[in-house]
Order: C-alpha cells, then sequence, then structure tokens
C-alpha cells in the first residue's frame, strides 16, 4: 500500500520508528513525503540519509521539497552564509550542526553541504501526481494563471485551494502547517475533505495536542502515527 508521511524537521528517530511500525505490517510499502525533512529537530543529516536509502530500495518512493529544503537550496546556489540568509531563522543552523557539529558556520553554505544533499534535493520534483492524488508540501494557487507553476504557493501557502476541474476531482495531500492530529482525523471522515493536512508537528512536541509523526495510507485512509522520541 501507499503511505504519505507529514514533515519531518530533523527527527530521524521519530521517522524510523514510523516507517518500521508500518513495514512490519506491509513489506510492500510505498512511501511518500510532503517535504521539511530538514531543520529544527536534532538529526536532519540522519533524516536526509534515510530517505534517499529509500529512494534506492523503493521503486515508488518519492519526495517533494518544503519551504526548508528550498530555504536551504537558495542560500547554497546563492553562495551565502547562514547569516546572509532566511535559513538562519528557521533552523538552518541545526541541519548545519547535523551535518558537522565543529562547522565553521561562517562559511558559506555551499562549503559546509556534501554536493550528493543539495542534488538530491534539488531534483526533488515540486508535486507528485498520481492516479488519484496531488502531493505537494503546502498547496496550490488555483487563481494563478498557471497553477502548477506557481511554486513559491507550492511551498509557502497557507490557502487550502481544490479546483475540482484542474486537479480531475483528486484529492491534495499536504503539509506545512501543523494541526492536531484529531483534525486530520475530521477532515477524513466520509466523504473526505478536498485537502488533507497531515502535519501533526512532530517536532513541536512542546505544544498542546502536537508532537506526532503521521503517516496516511492514501489506499484506505488510515492514519499511523507516532509520538515524538527525538525531542526531550
Amino acid at each position: 500500500m501507499r503511505y504519505c508521511i507529514g514533515d519531518i524537521h530533523g527527527c530521524a528517530k521519530t521517522l524510523i520508528n514510523l516507517t518500521e511500525k508500518i513495514r512490519k505490517k506491509d513489506h510492500a510499502a510505498e512511501f511518500y513525503f510532503v517535504g521539511d525533512l530538514i531543520d529544527r529537530g536534532p538529526d536532519s543529516k540522519s533524516v536526509i540519509d534515510y530517505v534517499m536509502g529509500l529512494n534506492k530500495t523503493h521503486k515508488n518512493m518519492n519526495c517533494v521539497p518544503g519551504n526548508h529544503e528550498i530555504m536551504m537550496l537558495e542560500a547554497y546556489k546563492n553562495n551565502l552564509t547562514l547569516a546572509q540568509s532566511n535559513w538562519q531563522y528557521n533552523g538552518g543552523e541545526t541541519t548545519l550542526r547535523s551535518l558537522d557539529p565543529e562547522a565553521n558556520l561562517n562559511l558559506k553554505i555551499n562549503e559546509l553541504i556534501p554536493e550528493k544533499y543539495y542534488s538530491y534535493i534539488n531534483s526533488l520534483p515540486f508535486y507528485i501526481e498520481l492516479e488519484d492524488y496531488f502531493i505537494v508540501h503546502a498547496g496550490f494557487n488555483f487563481n494563478a494563471e498557471s497553477p502548477f507553476k506557481d511554486y513559491d504557493s507550492m511551498i509557502w501557502t497557507r490557502e487550502e485551494l481544490n479546483n475540482n476541474e484542474i486537479t480531475k476531482g483528486k484529492k491534495i495531500i499536504h503539509g506545512h502547517t501543523p494541526i492536531p492530529l484529531k483534525e486530520v482525523r475530521s477532515r477524513l471522515k466520509k466523504p473526505a475533505a478536498n485537502n488533507i493536512n497531515i502535519d501533526t508537528g512532530c517536532v513541536y512536541n512542546n505544544r498542546k495536542n502536537l508532537g506526532i509523526l503521521t503517516a496516511l495510507n492514501l489506499d484506505n485512509l488510515e492514519l499511523i502515527g507516532t509520538e515524538n522520541i527525538d525531542m526531550p
């Protein structure tokens, strides 16, 4: 079956716990990710390594970038230091420290991030279209002339829009805005909502009703979650 996993934010142990829970029941599980693999949590490097490993071993595994990956890419491409980029305000230091605890953060980002990570993240599609779903980090702007080319909206929008004519009746699965698990469940009650947010705030275990990493079974709309085990 197919499973889509919400925002991970550097919580590698929690991610592995969730995927292993799924794989014990479903050895042929296919995985999709809505982005925000990195930042804030303690081990972004291990998250990227794990997802890259799944990409090699799972035929139908794919991932879209979140706004945090795009901030990293922009800093890398524009030859910036962390202090010169917006990434510094969004958890970029935690990602760089996970790559190298002794990193000199005065260096340019492209000197601190190994090329293999840059290349992998830079290769990710902004959205994935399946036969019954669109998977994207934040959503789509259907008021734009070309919604599937409005990349800023795909990673930043807080609006939940769906145009059944354009999406051909497919549901949109996304993350980006943390919501309680009970709210995700409410969106799955029949008939399920046209937009389903699966970001249950994994990294925010100090906030009420958050701190859970969630996977949605795309074939039967079952939710599988695990509490954060990375954060104190």
